[in-house]
């Protein structure tokens, strides 16, 4: 692991002019959306971040983050362990009124002059969890809730209670015929 921490803040459009790039580790602490979902995490996030301008002079930035987080599975509610990996081709805008002219490949960054890198890398990471944490199916501790025999045997029929009614209607039928 390295031991160097992303910077928190960066003015994105100036490093894509220059063609600057930032790897290091983001905490848990400092990402505080995502610890409200996450149980724990054993280690920070790593992330690396490449500014540079695309074809048409736009401000582009790719990202990429992974980090092993600690969930509660929904079939077992035990610990379940994830690696999140993410990898995102951004374009920094001013207004969302540029949104709409942008690429398929672009996800839009609305951004002002400074943006904060941390709270890029945990919104990448959010979007890399899972809808319902599970276990893989054959790990989890959840033993299945199996309802009625299933082994196959001749299946006992039950009497009607309606039965009886039926019985009463043939006799009042009977009787009426009879009169």
């Amino acid at each position: 692991m390295s031991k160097t921490m992303l910077p928190r803040e960066a003015e994105l459009r100036n490093w894509a002019a220059r063609g600057l790039e930032a790897k290091g580790e983001v905490l848990l602490d400092s990402m505080s959306r995502l610890k409200a979902v996450v149980t724990r995490a054993a280690f920070p996030a790593t992330a690396r971040i490449r500014c540079r301008k695309d074809e048409q002079y736009r401000y582009v930035v790719e990202v990429e983050a992974e980090m092993t987080v600690t969930l509660q599975c929904q079939r077992c509610l035990g610990d379940c362990e994830k690696e999140l990996t993410t990898t995102s081709t951004l374009c920094v805008l001013w207004t969302e009124d540029a949104v709409n002219e942008l690429p398929v490949d672009y996800d839009p960054l609305i951004a002002g002059d400074v943006s904060n890198l941390h709270a890029i890398i945990e919104d990448e990471l959010l979007l890399a969890l899972p809808a319902v944490p599970m276990h893989e199916m054959g790990s989890c501790g959840h033993v299945p809730t199996v309802f009625g025999d299933l082994s196959g045997d001749a299946v006992v029929e039950k009497e009607n209670p309606f039965a009886a009614l039926k019985g009463l209607l043939k006799n009042t039928a009977s009787a009426v015929d009879k009169e």
